[in-house]
């Protein structure tokens, strides 16, 4: 197991382009992340074979392979040109990837995908009027009751907790668009810059967006199988679960 991480405040890392090969390495190895993370996401992505997926978000592809496997229709966008350089140098698939500039999915026909799924993006986001462009931009290519899923790390409960993959700084006091800092247990640690934005934030936001909230999940762990640090008690990560709003539906 990986030791535990000090973090000192000076030591931060947030140029995605920078870490984007220590990140893929990281993220295939992050225990805390597989188990509790994207297992827990693919719950929500039934049916998925020969469903077209959207990950917004991609970074280096990780996630975009595992549904690949799952037998979906896969396309990847980051806006982080060394991390689609290196899902593209890593690996020969027949998922599409494409650097993009933030909130810009135009190159996309509309209504094309039955799933858009957005890993740890939205609290890299400082500001609620870049969120909202976001978001917009995935409901354009969402299809009709399409579903929109995100995933973060969950502040909201675990503010100061450490877990097998990963360590959340405590913060004295949470608002919305604060900057927090996440320290990723690798040798060296990978030190993230994020912002704050609540449960209560996100669903605001969403539905300001055309979505409807229709669930939303904190995995905790289970057993003594995996030597788990906080991650039986505290949960990790905040999934949202949300749909594409089709005014015709409603009463």
């Amino acid at each position: 197991m990986m030791k535990s991480i000090t973090l000192i405040e000076s030591e931060r890392d947030t140029d995605y382009n920078n870490i984007a090969q220590r990140y893929n390495i990281t993220e295939k190895n992050a225990v805390t992340l597989w188990r509790l993370g994207y297992d827990s996401l693919l719950s929500y992505l039934k049916p998925i074979r020969n469903k077209s997926v959207l990950d917004y978000g991609c970074g280096s592809g990780t996630f975009c392979r595992f549904l690949s496997e799952k037998k979906a229709i896969v396309t990847g966008v980051d806006i982080s040109e060394n991390m689609i350089k290196v899902t593209k140098d890593s690996h020969t698939d027949s998922i599409d990837y494409y650097q993009i500039t933030s909130g810009n999915l135009d190159f996309l026909t509309e209504n094309t995908f039955d799933y858009v799924v957005s890993n740890f993006v939205f609290c890299t986001i400082s500001t609620r009027q870049e969120i909202i462009k976001v978001m917009n931009s995935i409901n354009r290519v969402l299809r009709k009751n399409g579903s929109f899923i995100i995933m973060n790390t969950n502040w909201d409960k675990s503010n100061g907790q450490e877990f097998i993959s990963f360590k959340l700084q405590y913060s004295r006091s949470l608002f919305s668009g604060k900057p927090i800092t996440a320290v990723i247990k690798t040798e060296p640690p990978i030190i993230l810059k994020d912002y704050y934005w609540s449960k209560a934030n996100y669903s605001e936001l969403l539905t300001e967006s055309g979505f409807e909230i229709q669930g939303i999940s904190e995995p905790l762990a289970r057993g003594n199988h995996i030597p788990w640090i906080a991650e039986k008690s505290y949960p990790p990560y905040q999934i949202i679960y949300s749909t594409k709003f089709s005014p015709e539906a409603q009463p």
